[in-house]
């Protein structure tokens, strides 16, 4: 077992004791190499209204990755990543009904995680997720260092401006210097480079042909001019969950969290409801397993 020194926002035990005991909390998981910083302007209209947690996983965000750098040879898979959100629910919301909410690669993660331990979720909510790309392709076949030398381009502010202006709608609100770099600060702690590697020869998520094995109550948002995954993507969620509702984010790109952050706060806590409504307010803590990297 392997301890991983955690970054996340959320309530203290004082703020905490403040919500209902039965109220969910939202467990909010940013995209690839990004951080909790993802969810800053949507983290504070949640919180006023239910418990809110945005977590960085395993070898990502401020979470500790100098485990990566001390020792190059393990890898970050999918399993680590599930097992990791899972001691995290466990430590910090007990026996409180989970409402998870995964953003662009976050959505795949909760998908996993979703499939993994269906009791312990009692809503799903994937904002532009990443799904139906199964794999990293050649990626994890690639000699080391062609993988280091990805994953130090991957950290230069040309390519995180390229990221944000095709992430963004509304470029001159959001796709801004300031935002680079509250993008790039995770990626100066020591072993951010071996942890992104690692995940690299980990082979990412495959998920394509289970996703229809999702039977929870799952609300898809989706930016309607998102570029990264463009809107043909939320058709397929929609035609392949059971049990979906699909949301148009109009004037939107990829990250409706941040770019309509207001619209996002509103449709998730309609979803609330409507899992209130239903009965459906209620689950059991997922037993977290020994985090195996």
């Amino acid at each position: 077992m392997v301890t991983v020194d955690t970054a996340f926002y959320g309530p203290s035990s004082e703020q905490l004791a403040a919500y209902p005991s039965d109220a969910p909390a939202f467990v909010l998981l940013h995209s690839f190499d990004s951080s909790c910083l993802e969810f800053r302007r949507l983290v504070p209209l949640l919180s006023t209204q239910l418990p809110t947690y945005a977590v960085d996983l395993v070898g990502w965000g401020f979470s500790d990755v100098s485990i990566f750098a001390d020792d190059p040879s393990i890898l970050i898979q999918p399993a680590a990543k599930r097992n990791h959100l899972a001691a995290f629910i466990q430590q910090q919301l007990g026996d409180r009904p989970l409402i998870l909410v995964g953003a662009s690669v976050g959505g795949a993660v909760a998908i996993d995680f979703t499939l993994a331990f269906p009791k312990a979720v009692t809503g799903l909510v994937l904002i532009d997720a990443q799904g139906f790309i199964d794999g990293l392709g050649m990626m994890p076949k690639m000699p080391r260092f062609l993988a280091e030398w990805g994953v130090q381009l991957l950290k230069t502010e040309g390519l995180r401006v390229r990221a944000n202006d095709l992430a963004y709608q509304d470029k001159a609100t959001f796709a801004t210097t300031d935002a680079m770099r509250v993008g790039r600060l995770h990626t100066f702690q020591r072993g951010w480079a071996e942890a992104n590697v690692a995940f690299i020869r980990g082979g990412g998520y495959s998920l394509s042909k289970r996703i229809s094995e999702v039977t929870k109550r799952t609300l898809v948002l989706w930016g309607r001019q998102d570029r990264i995954l463009v809107p043909e993507t939320a058709d397929r969620f929609r035609t392949t969950l059971p049990n979906n509702k699909l949301t148009w984010v109009e004037q939107c790109g990829h990250s409706p969290h941040i770019e309509q952050a207001e619209f996002t706060a509103a449709q998730l806590m309609e979803f609330v409801v409507s899992l209130q409504a239903s009965g459906e307010n209620s689950g059991t803590t997922a037993q977290p397993q020994a985090l195996a990297l």
